[in-house]
């Protein structure tokens, strides 16, 4: 019997009890994230250490911020839920993942990890006016606490695999972030950028790389748009063989 690919997701390591509100909505989006990863036709195991054998892909979903001291950043700036046990694993599993040419899929947070780990630098803090118009990223003046999303356009970048697969050369999608890519990673390419110049979504022109910076999962979003990453990273993965 031909089993499904296996593949990996990060836990998240930060306990929501008492903490920014923020955090429990993270750990709230994970499964979601997993739902749409299994209706792919793929099975979701979560990982807490980056032992990547018998595994056929890697999801790294979304959470807290990365420590700015990881790629040379402002260790003062605002950030929220610095979790050095979960940088430490996220950023062993795409190490891991790369090593074994697994294929990778970011969302929000996991664009991030994916950035600083090919030596790309973030902003620690998206400051109003950062790029050439005003584009509202991040619900309300705290960051998204609530299961609310901000809904802006992207413009999708031709050729990618992101475009063959939604089909269109812009759509609406839901943000929740107030961190963003700065300086992409090596061998990164944007494949989808926000009217202000932030950086939406990236692919690896190598290697079997795909990353969005909004949320898929967020209710709202067309069934089409919400599988669409998925869709990409299910075909990168079904391209390798699979393992029994």
């Amino acid at each position: 019997m031909t089993r499904l690919p296996r593949i990996a997701m990060p836990a998240r390591l930060s306990d929501a009890e008492g903490a920014d509100a923020r955090v429990g909505l993270a750990n709230a989006i994970f499964d979601d994230v997993a739902a749409l990863v299994r209706a792919e036709e793929l099975d979701v195991v979560v990982v807490r250490d980056a032992d990547l054998a018998g595994f056929d892909g890697v999801v790294l979903p979304g959470g807290g911020d990365i420590d700015p001291a990881r790629y040379g950043g402002d260790t003062a700036a605002s950030v929220y839920d610095v979790n050095p046990a979960q940088d430490d694993l996220d950023l062993a599993v795409v190490a891991a993942a790369v090593t074994a040419g697994l294929p990778i899929l970011g969302v929000c947070r996991g664009l991030q990890v994916l950035n600083v780990a090919f030596g790309g630098t973030l902003i620690e803090d998206i400051a109003a006016g950062e790029g050439v118009a005003a584009v509202r990223h991040t619900p309300g003046d705290d960051g998204c606490g609530a299961l609310e999303w901000t809904w802006h356009p992207v413009t999708i970048a031709s050729p990618s695999r992101l475009h063959a697969e939604v089909d269109a050369d812009e759509i609406a999608v839901a943000s929740g972030h107030h961190q963003a890519i700065r300086a992409l990673g090596e061998g990164l390419r944007a494949t989808a950028v926000a009217a202000d110049g932030i950086v939406e979504a990236v692919e690896h022109v190598e290697l079997p790389i795909i990353a969005v910076q909004w949320h898929p999962e967020a209710e709202g979003t067309p069934a089409h748009l919400a599988g669409a990453p998925f869709a990409v990273f299910a075909d990168l993965v079904r391209a390798r063989p699979v393992r029994r």
